[in-house]
């Protein structure tokens, strides 16, 4: 195909996209700390005085969650309480003919008392509903709970089209091929020479030439994580594209999503949570034992109604692969072992692995602060890129308008190739 396509393919797949992804840019570069932000403008629910004290077993404080909510679920326990930090409990209420909102309800983990709650899905600029709001909007575009999931779908298919034009985009800036060799210039001239300019910003040059060379340098020297950025947002949104795809180039398990389902939720396991905690305990001793890793610390206790299993989740040692977590999965009335992943599991592919990596990057939840920072800082980098493409696009058509109307003669065509 000519040049000509993938410049044209560039302009119309980034002119569609750059709402959006300023957006999901600006959204992003505040919700890398997110956990930062939301503790200083929250310290009421998030944070509690340290004391000599132990804290409560974290299944008595989902008890008592519980016990404030009767007829509500609590599927999920978090079993790591962080010193200084409170409980948080995930509280599904039940609504008229389905499930209710999903209330965030904070204990205080050595006290059990109620600290307050939040509740998910509230369109809101306050101060306990602000980090909540940018997640929806980052991830979901805020839209109203009666749409079901057009907003994820939408920023998964917008995520796909930057996946594409990232490859686009990365071509256009490499030299074109030279069609006369008969300048002596551009013919002593290597390769490489003739790409560098597009990786540098001349600051001499007129507005259009800094925009131009802002949105060209930019986009090859953030080549790499705006990939990741584009790819891993095809897997949190786009699910139905990304598992086959990196099932075809990398090889993918599904592990344990693979479980078939029920053909009723189950309402009532036989095993209670402390029981679960037990068997899964149990289960985790076992692989340990024969896969050769060792339990640190348990993480979470969840159960899904959909399969009836329950999940125990620990960290475990050696953590490898965009660390890794130890889970046996297994089920919720009789404890039979359903499925399990560790470090180093052979029954895991290229995919899973790498999928873990994307989707932790993508989060700046590995490599602590310096990867939020430049999370952060990509943010800026991606509004940039958006808003320097469309600016070389109002301009060029300006000045296409503008030779049209004035004839051939008007001055010189507003135009500059990707290889200068």
């Amino acid at each position: 195909m000519r040049r000509a396509f993938w410049v044209g393919l560039h302009r119309w797949a980034g002119l569609a996209m750059a709402g959006f992804l300023v957006i999901v840019a600006a959204t992003g570069s505040v919700l890398a700390f997110r956990e930062e932000i939301d503790a200083r403008l929250n310290p009421e629910l998030l944070t509690v005085a340290a004391r000599d004290a132990p804290t409560l077993d974290p299944l008595e404080l989902r008890e008592r969650a519980a016990a404030l909510y009767p007829g509500a679920r609590i599927d999920d326990a978090p079993l790591d309480v962080e010193p200084g930090r409170s409980y948080m409990a995930r509280v599904r209420t039940k609504g008229e003919g389905d499930a209710g909102p999903l209330i965030f309800l904070y204990l205080d983990p050595y006290t059990g008392e109620r600290l307050g709650t939040r509740i998910w899905g509230v369109v809101s600029l306050d101060r306990r509903d602000l980090l909540f709001f940018l997640y929806r909007l980052h991830y979901t575009l805020a839209l109203p709970a009666f749409t079901g999931s057009i907003g994820g779908t939408l920023l998964g298919v917008i995520a796909l089209i930057w996946t594409i034009d990232c490859f686009v985009a990365f071509y256009l800036t490499l030299p074109p091929r030279r069609r006369d060799r008969s300048k002596a210039s551009d013919g002593a001239k290597s390769w490489w020479d003739r790409w560098r300019p597009a990786w540098r910003i001349k600051f001499a040059g007129g507005a259009y030439r800094v925009n131009f060379d802002i949105h060209r340098a930019f986009g090859l020297w953030t080549w790499a994580m705006l990939l990741v950025f584009a790819w891993s947002g095809v897997g949190f949104n786009l699910d139905a594209v990304y598992r086959p795809t990196m099932k075809a180039l990398f090889g993918f398990a599904d592990l344990p999503a693979a479980l078939p389902a029920r053909a009723e939720p189950l309402e009532a396991p036989l095993l209670d949570w402390r029981a679960a905690r037990a068997v899964g305990r149990r289960l985790l001793d076992q692989q340990a034992q024969k896969e050769g890793f060792v339990i640190e610390r348990e993480a979470l206790l969840s159960l899904d109604r959909s399969r009836g299993v329950y999940a125990l989740v620990a960290h475990s040692s050696p953590e490898i692969a965009a660390n890794t977590r130890a889970m046996v999965v297994f089920d919720a009335d009789s404890g039979v072992l359903r499925a399990a992943t560790w470090p180093g599991d052979s029954a895991e592919k290229a995919g899973n692995s790498i999928g873990r990596w994307l989707a932790r990057l993508h989060t700046a939840s590995i490599f602590g602060l310096p990867m939020k920072i430049l999370v952060c800082m990509m943010g800026f980098a991606i509004c940039a890129l958006s808003v320097t493409g469309v600016y070389i696009w109002w301009k060029k058509k300006t000045a296409r308008r503008f030779r049209k109307t004035q004839g051939p003669a008007a001055g010189a065509p507003l135009e500059t190739t990707n290889a200068e």
